[in-house]
């Protein structure tokens, strides 16, 4: 999903993904101050375009590199709260790909679990 506006962020190899309420953006370590600065302005415009802001205290970003700028982090952190881990659709995303694949296939199998658990209950 491009636009225009993703002149106001580095280039990443993924595409931005969102779901009503649910976006994740992917960016590169590679920020500068003025990428960040673009970022900043980006949310700002957002806000005045759509009347919406993103609320600090239920917003959470994942760090996947240990390289990213601390300009840039410093202030995504006004905006989200870091997490090691995030769940989007159903799947588990860490730094970790084993954090990730752990904490993915203990949800299905606590699910599994308890689908079993009613199926038999009602034989």
């Amino acid at each position: 999903m491009k636009s225009d506006l993703d002149s106001a962020l580095p280039s990443s190899p993924q595409e931005d993904i969102a779901f009503a309420d649910d976006t994740i953006l992917f960016v590169s370590e590679k920020h500068t101050q003025n990428s960040t600065e673009k970022f900043i302005r980006l949310y700002e415009k957002l806000k005045i375009l759509t009347g919406l802001e993103v609320n600090p205290t239920k917003s959470n970003y994942l760090a996947l590199s240990e390289n990213i700028n601390p300009n840039f982090m410093s202030a995504l952190s006004k905006l989200a709260q870091p997490q090691t881990s995030l769940e989007h659709l159903g799947v588990s995303i860490a730094f970790s790909h084993e954090q990730a694949k752990f904490e993915t296939f203990d949800k299905v199998q606590k699910a599994m679990k308890n689908k079993m658990k009613i199926i038999t209950e009602r034989l």
